[in-house]
């Protein structure tokens, strides 16, 4: 965000609707009645910065006019109204600038994301681009979002480009842009929606709905709901366990859910390729909050030839549980991994990162401290054999036969 814009946070929190007739107040002498595009709600810190990079004073229905640019801080979000039939949400820590001439409407998201809603297809001579990092967006009529290097799609179909790759990205589905500079389509689960995503859909039965028939894509609102929604596949392979369980010990229970995968055949048809006949765990935890479920931590555990035995545990420390994931092999021992909630309060899975015990092979194990800041450095606390800073709370989930060679 341009420096002007940098040197004076505006702290609001506007209970206001998005409904294009209210009145509202213009800037820089400008009057908001000439204005297409207005910032309709705020939440936490948002700024405005002119097509010049001067600050825009904050106002109930702020008009915004061509080159304007919105940005948001921690925990702060801004609606924008783009024409009354075209709206846009700004997620927190994001920037945005909106260039408007005639029927051509362009959204640059120069950091963060934004969801977008169009409710009406756009007639044959409008446009509507948005753009990220190095792919572009065109839309006609549709509902997702778009993130640095992601675009999900709810409703409706859209053409991403980035350089000379072209992608079609249609009603659930999901489209990555790789290192390399390709563009991968894969299918989008509810899992994948961002949370400031999934409380536009909670909020809007409407929307929800045609989301529903347009993707299949259904957001649940309790662990129940969740727990048949997973049971379809969403983790793959059979649900064998699930548990609501307060890993956080603050009253607000996550759910942990442990999928059973197969993969037959002889082993003669998987050798050239170095596949096997296996059978193995996977798991995923989940915790519902102000904005919805979020996929906190999960994992499909890795297997080798040796591998005959898989198991998950509860352990505690300091009064948090954590699961302890093992692997059971005869040629490089046992493989454990830590793994807790993770929640929203302790900073989240990017800051904690995704385990607290990377790898314990025979006599060695390589264990992170933890705290309210998150975890400390790996390679600080060295522990032997089995001792472990957790206290053994009870097995949960057991596999065995796991390698058929084994």
């Amino acid at each position: 965000m341009k420096k002007t814009m940098l040197r004076r946070s505006l702290a609001l929190l506007l209970a206001l609707g998005l409904v294009p007739g209210l009145a509202g107040c213009g800037s820089a002498g400008m009057d908001a009645s000439a204005a297409a595009m207005f910032l309709r709600k705020a939440e936490g810190t948002v700024q405005v910065a002119d097509a010049e990079g001067q600050d825009v004073e904050i106002a109930e229905n702020l008009g915004l006019y061509s080159g304007y640019a919105v940005g948001t801080k921690d925990e702060s979000f801004a609606w924008i109204d783009l024409d009354k039939v075209k709206f846009a949400k700004l997620n927190e820590n994001s920037e945005a600038a909106v260039t408007k001439e005639d029927k051509s409407l362009s959204i640059e998201i120069r950091s963060g994301s934004l969801f977008f809603n169009v409710a009406e297809p756009l007639a044959e001579d409008e446009t509507m681009e948005i753009s990220a990092s190095s792919m572009l967006v065109g839309i006609r009529g549709t509902c997702g979002w778009v993130a640095q290097n992601t675009v999900g799609i709810l409703e409706g179909t859209v053409t991403v480009t980035a350089g000379q790759e072209t992608a079609t990205v249609n009603a659930g589905e999901i489209v990555y842009l790789t290192q390399d500079g390709a563009l991968t389509v894969r299918e989008l689960t509810f899992a994948s929606i961002p949370a400031f995503v999934a409380r536009e859909l909670l909020d809007d039965e409407a929307l929800q709905q045609a989301v529903l028939e347009a993707s299949g894509l259904y957001i649940p609102t309790t662990y129940e709901e969740l727990l048949s929604v997973l049971e379809k596949g969403s983790l793959g392979g059979e649900t064998v366990y699930s548990e609501e369980i307060d890993f956080e010990a603050d009253g607000s229970p996550e759910l942990l859910v442990i999928s059973l995968q197969e993969a037959g055949g002889a082993h003669e048809d998987f050798a050239e390729e170095g596949h096997f006949p296996y059978r193995r765990i996977s798991f995923g935890i989940y915790r519902n909050g102000p904005e919805g479920f979020r996929f906190l931590t999960g994992t499909l555990p890795v297997i080798s030839r040796g591998m005959y035995a898989q198991s998950c545990s509860l352990v505690e420390q300091n009064g948090r549980l954590f699961l302890r994931c093992v692997g059971e092999s005869k040629t490089t021992g046992s493989f454990v991994q830590y793994y807790g909630s993770l929640a929203e309060r302790d900073g989240g899975m990017e800051e904690w990162g995704e385990v607290d015990l990377i790898h314990t092979a025979d006599a060695f194990s390589y264990v992170a401290g933890h705290d309210e800041n998150g975890f400390t450095d790996k390679e600080q606390e060295q522990v032997s054999g089995t001792q472990t800073p957790y206290t053994f709370a009870g097995e949960i989930y057991r596999v065995d036969g796991i390698d058929s060679e084994s």
